[in-house]
């Protein structure tokens, strides 16, 4: 490039000394051949080729290897097991919980209305899961391990009224196979289809899914091809990362790390079994007269016979010519400490967890660089947070107060017929907070806040994952009970006065 540049400055010179227009005009016709760097055709990278297609296109090559791989480094590899662990356990931990914000026709919070929805949540909760495993919160943890291991998940709501008093909305989570790929294409009813999802020609917006009734690996499946149900996608949550314009289905974010992690493991592998064959050390013996042959005979005929294993304390003779050598393994090697770490910031990396965090190793950490790591990963979590909010959590909340509202559970909505979305939205999402890193800093820093109304207490308790209202009625009920035992001492010690004088 710089020679290029070189030659366009030399020939717009001389070109400059008989027309300056025609100098002007060659340099911008040279400007319009330059292109960026990584377009050029040629160099190093020449064999570095990679198709313009569409998300949908690369995911429907690139699937079947890339599932099964992401799920196995899931199973077997320590790190990207407790990576996922980790990330379960700081966004979802216990549970997000709902808090119903249902408002009166003044604006003000109906608390009535509130407290009743929060409670069939709370009995509905235990029962949510269809095949009657998990919780619901349990389901939270479970299809954001899905949407990070296959990269989708589908949930299907049921309608199941068997328990009384309780909302009958019953979901169930079905793995990404379960939709049927065999229909993509134009269907007879003139829609497209993506590999089991049914568009609508106009929007792009789903319209059904193609759902098969059991999964097509199971080992039950093993020579039948079942038919798939269409279910309208008002009863389907499909949760996945939309990365690209053009994707319909989702893709593992394992993905950027999949053999870097597989790698790894390979290496680790092999150095192990090098450190196995390193201990069981070998001995040689190595002879300059080798036509004589060995020491034969037993130890008790002759002192030079060789052992065929090293005895502690053992003082051996050798035969003639012969000396000893030992076969030495420096395994693993130096570098082994200083590779594995580089792979293991990588993973990190893609995770968006720290270093210090996905490993388990702060020796090289300083308080500073680990606290400022911690903030940073809480970015990451906070991310997810609001993704399985919006995309799972409130949609779940929708069906919750819809079949509330059917089976006449729910408390009175005035107006809910002509305008349901407004209660449907009228909800937000307690998410799991972490603990101050410098307690006494970070509470004066609260208090700060609040004194200069930069914060609320309300939005301080929320880091916390702690529901502040709730905190201001046990702070409430606990002063209430205080007093009553104050009351009681003071009376105590007034009879114990007067019993005394007497």
């Amino acid at each position: 490039m710089r020679a290029y540049d070189l030659i366009t400055r030399v020939v717009a010179g001389v070109l400059g000394i008989v027309s300056p227009h025609r100098a002007a005009a060659y340099r911008y016709g040279r400007q319009l051949l330059r292109t960026y760097a990584a377009g050029l055709p040629g160099g190093p990278n020449a064999a570095w080729l990679p198709r313009r297609r569409s998300a949908d296109a690369e995911i429907r090559l690139a699937h079947k290897r890339l599932l099964p791989r992401a799920r196995d480094l899931a199973q077997n590899s320590p790190y990207i097991a407790g990576g996922i662990e980790r990330i379960l356990n700081n966004v979802v931990r216990s549970g997000i919980r709902p808090q119903a914000r249902i408002q009166t026709a003044s604006g003000r919070p109906n608390t009535a209305a509130n407290r009743r929805l929060e409670r069939l949540w709370a009995q509905w909760v235990p029962h949510a899961d269809l095949s009657g495993q998990l919780s619901y919160y349990g389901l939270q943890r479970l299809v954001l391990r899905h949407d990070w291991i296959d990269g989708e998940v589908l949930v299907h709501r049921v309608w199941d009224d068997s328990i009384p008093g309780v909302v009958p909305l019953r979901l169930e989570v079905l793995e990404s196979e379960h939709l049927d790929d065999t229909v993509d294409g134009e269907l007879p009813n003139g829609r497209l289809a993506r590999r089991g999802i049914e568009l609508d020609p106009a929007t792009g917006r789903p319209v059904a899914y193609h759902v098969l009734p059991y999964h097509p690996g199971d080992y039950l499946a093993y020579g039948r091809r079942p038919k798939a149900r269409r279910i309208p996608a008002a009863d389907i949550i499909h949760l996945y990362e939309r990365r690209r314009a053009s994707q319909t289905r989702g893709v593992s974010r394992l993905a950027p790390i999949i053999m870097e992690a597989y790698d790894l493991s390979e290496y680790k592998a092999a150095e192990r079994i090098g450190a196995r064959l390193a201990a069981a050390f070998g001995v040689f013996v190595k002879s300059s007269l080798p036509e004589l042959g060995p020491g034969i005979g037993t130890a008790a005929e002759t002192d030079t016979t060789l052992p065929d294993y090293i005895e502690p304390g053992r003082i051996q003779a050798l035969p003639f010519g012969t000396e000893i050598q030992v076969a030495s393994h420096n395994r693993p090697g130096g570098q082994y400490e200083s590779y594995v770490r580089d792979s293991v910031r990588s993973l990190s990396v893609a995770t968006g967890i720290s270093y210090e965090a996905f490993s388990n190793d702060y020796t090289s950490a300083s308080y500073s660089s680990a606290r400022s790591a911690s903030l940073e990963e809480r970015i990451s979590y906070q991310a997810l947070q609001q993704y399985l909010n919006e995309r799972f959590n409130s949609r779940v909340w929708t069906w919750f107060v819809e079949a509330a509202m059917i089976a006449g559970l729910a408390p009175y909505l005035p107006g809910y017929g002509s305008d349901p979305r407004a209660y449907h939205e009228a909800v937000a999402w307690q998410c799991p907070g972490w603990t101050w890193v410098d307690p006494l800093k970070d509470s004066r820093a609260a208090a700060t806040g609040i004194e200069l109304v930069t914060t609320t207490r309300s939005k301080i308790a929320a880091q916390q994952g702690e529901d502040w209202d709730e905190t201001l009625e046990q702070a409430i009920a606990e002063e209430r009970r205080l007093a009553d035992l104050y009351r009681l001492r003071r009376e105590n010690r007034q009879l114990q006065e007067v019993a005394d004088a007497s």
